[in-house]
Parts: C-alpha cells; sequence; structure tokens
C-alpha cells in the first residue's frame, strides 16, 4: 500500500518523549530536526529554554544536530540566533537535498542518522526517501501555514491507517 511508505518508524507526542538513549544504543549519531511545529510554533521566533535545554543535552550526549526547514533563511536564522546549530533553510522537503547535506554537515550516513518532525509529506517523506531513521511527533499547535493546513487532510487519512495497523497488535 502506498501509505505505508509514508508511515513513520517512530511516532511520540512530543520530541520530549523520544528515546534518544534508545536511538544511541541503535547506532543513530546524527539527529534532523524540523522546526515549524516540531521545535516551535510556526509563529514563534526562537525555541523555549526547554527545547534549548534538550538540544544542549542532546549535544552533550555526543549527538550531532542539524536544523532542517522548508522556511527561509530568515525564519532559520531567527530561531538558530541562540542555539547557533548547523541549520539548511528552503529544503524543498520531500526532495532529500536538505537531508543529504545535514549528514554531509554532521558526518554522518543513512543508517546513522534519524529526521524527527511533525509532517509526513514533508519530513516523514523526505527522511524515507534519503533512507534514514524517521520519528513522527505530534504537531505542537493547530495553527499552520495555509498549505501545511491542506495537506494534514491526507496526513489525517494516512495516520489513521497507521493507528489502525499499530493499536490493533
Amino acid at each position: 500500500m502506498l501509505a505505508s511508505y509514508f508511515e513513520p518508524d517512530f511516532y511520540y507526542d512530543s520530541v520530549f518523549q523520544i528515546p534518544y538513549d534508545e536511538l544511541w544504543k541503535n547506532n543513530i549519531r546524527g539527529l534532523i530536526f524540523d522546526i515549524d511545529n516540531t521545535l516551535t510554533n510556526f509563529d514563534e521566533l526562537g525555541p523555549s529554554a526547554k527545547i534549548a535545554g534538550l538540544l544542549r543535552r542532546l549535544e552533550r550526549k555526543g549527538f550531532r544536530i542539524c536544523l532542517v526547514t522548508n522556511n527561509t533563511n530568515k525564519r532559520l536564522g531567527h530561531f538558530n540566533e541562540k542555539l547557533n546549530l548547523p541549520g539548511i533553510a528552503n529544503a524543498i522537503k520531500p526532495f532529500t537535498r536538505g537531508i543529504r547535506y545535514a549528514m554531509e554537515t554532521m558526518g554522518t550516513k543513512p543508517a546513522e542518522t534519524a529526521i524527527i518532525g511533525d509532517q509526513l509529506l514533508s519530513d516523514i517523506w523526505a527522511g524515507k526517501n534519503a533512507k534514514i531513521t524517521t520519528i513522527m511527533v505530534k504537531p505542537i499547535s493547530d495553527r499552520d501555514f495555509v498549505l501545511v493546513r491542506a495537506k494534514r487532510v491526507l496526513e489525517r487519512r494516512i495516520l489513521r491507517d497507521f493507528y489502525k495497523k499499530h493499536t490493533s497488535k
């Protein structure tokens, strides 16, 4: 089924629920994070103290982190101002150019890399195309760009099948 191609490898309610120690044990060394509605609301300029703390803890553990967004350089710059992490704007996910550049920047191979995002049709699809581990989180907010709201209708259908498949076991 086509929908299974979009299924994330893992699904969590938020970035704080992801078992990063398990990822580390499974040789994941590079984490690609989407920004909007994954780490913060799409209309908030910077990360919360809680998100900044999480990213710093992950770096101290040894993870390499790269922010990859379909949004603009200006948006990435505002969000990343205090974090000073590697980042790629205008990534055009689900295409893999931004993902491949992130892996090059972090010095990781696909088997060592995971993408964490809130959208099936950009973040997860890009990760599947790049053959990396895909981790989906619930969007932080219902507020979103108009185009993203339209994509969410299709995503809900795919996720409904995913939930049925994974909760009936």
